[in-house]
């Protein structure tokens, strides 16, 4: 569920909300500039996902609002839900001209602006004058004309898009016409598109793009039929603004696209449907749609405006960047370093044992919340219920003492993996039940599953250990290999859900030996 408020009035009075009403469950604030009061309502924080604030300035009501705002923001900054603020500022010269009032709502807006990571949004929008009606403003305490009400709208669905729509993991590119304009082994460095001038802004352009989305988490890669060495070379010699460095496990030569999308997806451990592939080229577009179930593509080429394909697609944008997110290309490079090193390594036991691994389980709190709840959201392969937490449903969880609700992150000798995973036990008499175990795929098969599932039986050995497992689409590959250990017992099925005892055995309890773990 999703509140909308004002500091002004007559915001609900309209039919153009019907849409967001009825396909995203928005419920909006009826009373007048009560954005202060309700989001100091405790009932109101905790009952929706996210929050959507539109406050007015003009110079007659700025000072007031901003202290509203700042005493507002100290106490929402705490809250690990989504805070939308859009910002109107009325366009009449006494506002534009006075540099004291133009400084106060820019400071603000910065402030805000250091917070975004932290599960805030900030939109500070100018209107056009005509969306501006005086007569509302004096009679109905409603300062626009009823027309903004749409924009209004668009704005919020916008978002709500972005907050429903799981963002793309991977990104993978073409390189000629795509990277930049040419063809590199016909038209060779110096002759390639890319720059200020009239043929290569629209690349360089497209690269700036990539850039900032490499920044905020999502991964970049490479699928292209070209000379390796010719195409960081390019990079170079065209000052370009993403480098080799910028893509992870890049395949360059003249294999088939989908042949090299296929062991990118399998080296980082990814799901089709999480990645998207961009090409200039429609008949490599439809080979790897017909190769690769499920992946996502989008074919470009000079008339398509790839910006807006970028902004008008949810499943690029993000309201909320965790520094998980931030995090994770150097994570995956640390993935690939390790599957490199255990490629070269026959020996299973005397590989771990040099890994030096580490795994540290702790409570969910405060400042991991975010991170539990975007793994409870995200992860679908090992999963062992699927459930999908909302933060006041996990909050509900994590208070009752019935239940334990713990994450646990991983360190080797390449770095740390971040927090990778979640488990919630509920407690009975004589029996303790796992019913959500999920772990981030990047790191299945190196017995970290083993060890929680050890860590759990030693913590509660004096009881029986129970798991859940709900069979899907989404997790019957990896789930029900690991259920294959003879430290599993299936004890009941009933449809596709599954029970198994956990028991204690030989090998179970050597799992502990692999890690570098205090136990």
């Amino acid at each position: 569920m999703h509140f909308i408020t004002s500091n002004f009035n007559n915001l609900h009075s309209n039919r153009g909300w019907d849409l967001l009403k009825n396909k995203y469950n928005v419920i909006l604030d009826e009373d007048y500039n009560s954005f202060y009061i309700k989001l100091n309502n405790r009932t109101i924080l905790n009952t929706y996902d996210s929050f959507h604030i539109f406050i007015y300035l003009d110079v007659n009501n700025i000072d007031k609002n901003i202290k509203l705002l700042k005493e507002l923001k100290k106490k929402i900054f705490l809250e690990k839900k989504i805070f939308c603020i859009y910002i109107f500022k009325y366009n009449d010269n006494n506002l534009i001209n006075n540099k004291n009032i133009i400084k106060k709502i820019s400071n603000f807006i910065a402030e805000l602006n250091l917070h975004k990571k932290n599960l805030y949004l900030k939109s500070y929008l100018e209107l056009k004058h005509n969306f501006f009606n005086e007569r509302n403003k004096s009679y109905l305490k409603f300062p626009f004309d009823i027309s903004a009400l749409k924009k209004f709208s668009a704005i919020v669905r916008n978002n709500l898009r972005i907050i429903n729509s799981k963002p793309y993991k991977l990104i993978i590119l073409d390189c000629d016409n795509t990277l930049w304009g040419g063809i590199l082994d016909e038209d060779k460095a110096e002759g390639i598109s890319y720059g200020n001038d009239e043929g290569g802004v629209v690349f360089k352009e497209f690269q700036n793009i990539l850039k900032k989305l490499k920044k905020e988490g999502f991964l970049l890669s490479i699928s292209s039929k070209n000379n390796e060495k010719s195409v960081w070379a390019a990079m170079k010699h065209k000052k370009m603004i993403l480098q080799k460095k910028d893509f992870l496990n890049p395949k360059i030569n003249w294999d088939e696209k989908y042949i090299n999308i296929k062991k990118t997806l399998s080296e980082l451990s990814l799901r089709p449907s999480d990645s998207i592939f961009i090409d200039d080229n429609i008949l490599e577009i439809e080979k790897v749609k017909k190769f690769i179930k499920g992946i996502n593509c989008l074919h470009i080429n000079k008339k398509i405006n790839i910006k807006k394909n970028i902004t008008d697609d949810p499943r690029f944008q993000k309201l909320i960047i965790l520094e998980e997110d931030i995090k994770k290309y150097k994570q995956y490079k640390i993935k690939f370093k390790y599957e490199k090193l255990k490629k070269n390594n026959k020996n299973n036991s005397i590989f771990f044992k040099k890994l030096k691994q580490k795994i540290k389980i702790f409570n969910c709190n405060k400042s991991n919340f975010e991170r539990a709840q975007q793994l409870f959201a995200k992860t679908n392969q090992f999963n062992f219920s699927l459930n999908r937490y909302g933060g006041l449903k996990l909050k509900k969880i994590i208070n009752d003492l019935n239940y334990d609700v713990k994450l646990f992150d991983l360190n080797d000798k390449f770095g740390s993996h971040g927090i990778i995973g979640a488990y919630i036990i509920k407690k009975k008499s004589n029996t303790i039940e796992i019913i959500d175990f999920i772990l981030s795929c990047r790191v299945f098969n190196r017995y970290v599953e083993d060890y929680i599932i050890w860590h759990i039986c030693k913590t509660y050995k004096a009881r029986k250990i129970l798991i859940n497992y709900l069979s899907t689409d989404l997790n019957n590959k990896l789930i029900p290999k690991f259920l294959k250990n003879k430290y599993f017992v299936l004890k009941n099925k009933i449809n596709n859900i599954y029970t198994y005892q956990v028991i204690l055995n030989k090998k179970l309890n050597e799992i502990k030996n692999i890690f570098n773990n205090q136990n």
